[in-house]
């Protein structure tokens, strides 16, 4: 037994950005769910997430805040892109850099992210 899957007890969406035009030829932006290079959509993907403290801070004359948190999940073929975002318990997350892996580079992904001020966007 892997003594990765007990601590995998969270469900997160993966989702990628789509961009294409209207009718008009203005572009248009779109979430939708990312997948793997098998099509398989990466819905309900286990994984440990771990919340940190949120912080408030100013920007543009408002305050605003953010929660930063850890996640860990499988790998699987195809990779996670840091332009991709997490869904998950209701919040969207922005990945903010690269996955890291484990040793073999074929057992875990973990990464950071962050919700808040854009929720993704």
């Amino acid at each position: 037994m892997s003594t990765l899957a007990p601590r995998l007890r969270h469900a997160i969406t993966f989702d990628e950005q789509v961009v294409s035009r209207d009718a008009n030829g203005v572009q248009v932006v779109a979430w939708v769910v990312a997948t793997l290079p098998t099509g398989e959509p990466l819905v309900d993907v286990p994984a440990e997430v771990l919340t940190g403290p949120g912080r408030e801070f100013l920007q543009s004359g408002q305050m605003q805040s953010d929660v930063a948190a850890r996640i860990t999940c499988r790998w699987f073929p195809g990779g996670i892109k840091a332009s991709w975002r997490v869904r998950w318990d209701g919040r969207v997350f922005n990945i903010k850099a690269d996955p890291d892996t484990d040793a073999t580079g074929r057992r875990e992904y973990r990464f950071v992210v962050v919700a808040g001020v854009n929720d993704g966007q």
